[in-house]
């Protein structure tokens, strides 16, 4: 029986997260990097995607594609700040592990165990259900773990998330062959569900003259021999035959292994190779030889070994309906001479460890329903690309989340689940009048190792961010849909201050205030400037600093603060280390007598912001800018000292005269700075000897 489901709603996202195939807040990653709460932005990647550090080196990052930021200068680098992540909570990451103990009496298999699997279990455990992965390699991750190349996705990266997946309890029984060593009616019989996640292990090859010769080499094979130290021995000119990702990978793979000239012939045009177009380029700066728009038309043999390949020119790929459908210009060939061919044109799955009375099969293809996941027998479900197809390691991770959730409905009602069909709202482009008026900033680009040196071993090719590459590269996020919004209608008087001092001419004023999300870049100058203080920003609480300062002073003893004790407002976005962005010990405020704020522009700060610490026992107030033409938005430094001179009059015409509220500027290094700023700012400082300490 089939339940059905309705249509998934959403709120609109931003485009990044819209645009990946498992949602993940990049948005809330990206900020909270920026901060410098890496552990926050682990939270964040590990709540939609439990492979993290394999999406942090190979995912074809869709995020980016989207990203608003491509308007003003380029996309956000959401891939390297997800390795950045991972990379910096390491034992934060291995501290969080725990066991799930199952609770709910019932047992699930999963065959396979590459992301697809993995991520099918790592769920299934989560919700208490025992699950036990069969795996008939000695090793978990499947393609992950014997396809990729180890330039690409070293093992100890894939290790790093599959040991948090076992962590939670799923068993895995690895060397475990379904249909040789246990067969599915057995696995059916000690299971209450059945997950089918064997992924595409096997190329397709062509039916060409001379396929039979010693020499030809399947892809898949290729690879995973050489992933596993067992190469084959190859000449000295090999051709890859294909022109998506896994044949760029064995052209790659085999320039790495020796071979001097390798060649990778493909139908395609350049434009429209599959394979992504970053391993392209990598490839030929590597020495690859592309030969595009040319097919394979015979295999050349000589004493049943290759020789070489006769080539014919391909005139189209793709008929006017889009559809594969090549054509050639038979009269126009070419032949080389080659050692060894690679076919890489496409995979099939291995499905000798079924037959077809145990799940219905056809033309070579598991037979299953998309829309539920369930194959022909009633608890075995499909996912990953034994049922979608060739596809990317997120994708394949976004079809284990389903699975799990349809076993998990199959299990507590017996119904088969019609998983909602997503419909993402998202955000839309940022309009060009918005775009022209944000500040460019360079975009940070992973560093390669040299191409003539990285051919040498399987080393890994791309360095990491350091953490100043990470912090500026986080601060590029636009915080789309984070922007300001009108508290109150009743709050806003139609004063038209908003739409004054709005740098980008979001805000707009009709009875009262809107600032539409998907136009505002967040800087907060109308929450600040807003004299009925009936603007926020979703992203940093204006409205909150009061209540922020009491927590970050709740630990200390007001009479051990040293005197003159300053409370300092610093520019978050100036800062190149995680050092200043963590929260102060009690003793370093009580011994130093600064409490450092760090604010995401202090531009953002409201005149209440500026006087409310002297009510919290502050003898100074020091607002510390960046330096001069670096903030991010125009107009923001000019209103800030505006603001401060008002303050300080306020301050003195209520009789604090005591009470000291300093601006100031950084010079080239931030960091550097602050401590001579804050030695500069006590030293001004004369407070009376009456004046209550601390209330």
């Amino acid at each position: 029986m089939t339940v059905r489901s309705s249509t998934q709603q959403h709120k609109p996202l931003p485009n990044c997260s819209a645009a990946c195939p498992v949602h993940t807040d990049t948005r809330g990653y990206a900020e909270a990097v920026s901060e410098g709460d890496y552990e926050r932005a682990l939270e964040l990647l590990l709540q939609a995607n439990p492979f993290p550090s394999v999406c942090g080196r190979i995912c074809h990052h869709p995020c980016e594609k989207e990203c608003r930021r491509k308007e003003v200068d380029a996309p956000v680098n959401l891939r390297m700040l997800k390795r950045f992540v991972v990379e910096n909570t390491k034992d934060y990451r291995r501290e969080r592990r725990r066991r799930i103990e199952p609770f709910r009496g019932k047992k699930v298999a999963i065959i396979g165990s590459g992301p697809a699997g993995l991520t099918a279990a790592h769920d299934l455990a989560l919700l208490g259900y025992h699950t036990v992965v069969f795996e008939q390699d000695s090793r978990l991750g499947g393609m992950l773990a014997h396809a990729i190349p180890r330039y690409r996705l070293p093992l100890h990266a894939l290790n790093e998330d599959i040991d948090d997946i076992l962590a939670l309890g799923v068993e895995a029984k690895t060397g475990c062959r379904v249909g040789r060593d246990i067969s599915l009616e057995e696995i059916r019989e000690s299971h209450d569900a059945v997950v089918v996640a064997i992924g595409l292990s096997e190329s397709v090859t062509l039916p060409i003259p001379g396929s039979t010769s010693e020499g030809v080499l399947p892809g898949i094979t290729f690879l995973w021999d050489v992933a596993n130290g067992h190469p084959p021995p190859l000449g000295e000119r090999v051709l890859i035959i294909g022109g998506g990702n896994v044949a760029v990978d064995a052209a790659r793979t085999a320039r790495r292994l020796g071979v001097s000239r390798v060649f990778l012939a493909c139908l395609e045009s350049r434009e429209e190779m599959p394979a992504w177009q970053w391993e392209i380029q990598e490839a030929q700066e590597e020495g690859i030889e592309i030969l595009n728009s040319w097919g394979p038309k015979a295999i050349l043999s000589r004493k049943g070994k290759v020789a070489g390949l006769e080539l014919k020119h391909c005139t189209r790929v793709f008929d006017e309906k889009g559809r594969f459908n090549p054509q050639y210009d038979e009269a126009r060939t070419m032949t080389l001479d080659v050692d060894q061919i690679v076919m890489t044109i496409g995979q099939r799955a291995d499905l000798s460890c079924f037959n077809e009375r145990e799940l219905a099969m056809e033309r070579g293809r598991l037979m299953c329903d998309p829309h539920t996941l369930s194959t022909s027998e009633p608890g075995v479900f499909a996912c990953g690309e034994v049922m979608t197809g060739p596809g990317s390691a997120i994708q394949a991770i976004a079809n284990g989340h389903q699975a799990a959730r349809a076993v998990h409905h199959y299990l507590q009602t017996g119904e088969r689940l019609v998983l909602p069909r997503e419909e993402i709202s998202h955000l839309g482009p940022l309009p060009p009048r918005v775009a022209s008026l944000a500040r460019p900033m360079p975009r940070k680009d992973a560093a390669l190792s040299d191409p003539q040196e990285r051919t040498r071993n399987f080393s890994e090719i791309e360095s990491p961010f350091n953490e100043q590459q990470a912090l500026e590269e986080a601060r590029r996020c636009l915080a789309c849909a984070m922007g300001a919004q009108l508290e109150s209608s009743q709050a806003c008087a139609g004063c038209l201050t908003c739409a004054r001092v709005c740098p980008f001419g979001v805000a707009t004023v009709e009875r009262t205030a809107a600032m539409p999300a998907e136009e505002c870049l967040a800087c907060g100058l109308c929450a600040a400037e807003c004299p009925a203080a009936g603007v926020a920003l979703k992203r940093f609480g204006t409205n909150q600093m009061k209540k922020t300062l009491r927590e970050m002073l709740a630990s200390t003893h007001a009479s051990h603060i040293l005197r003159p004790f300053v409370i300092a407002y610093c520019c978050l976005y100036e800062t190149t280390g995680r050092q200043y962005l963590q929260p102060q010990s009690r003793e370093e405020i009580e011994s130093s007598g600064i409490l450092r704020v760090m604010v995401p522009c202090v531009g953002r700060l409201s005149s209440l912001d500026l006087v409310e610490p002297f009510e919290l026992g502050a003898d100074c107030v020091a607002v510390i800018a960046c330096k001069e033409g670096a903030c991010l938005y125009p107009g923001s430094e000019e209103l800030l000292q505006r603001r401060v001179a008002h303050a300080q009059k306020f301050l003195e015409e209520i009789g604090l005269k005591w009470a000291s509220l300093q601006y100031h500027r950084t010079q080239e290094n931030a960091e550097a700075s602050w401590p001579a700023i804050w030695k500069e700012v006590r030293r001004q400082i004369a407070p009376e000897s009456g004046k209550e300490a601390f209330k």
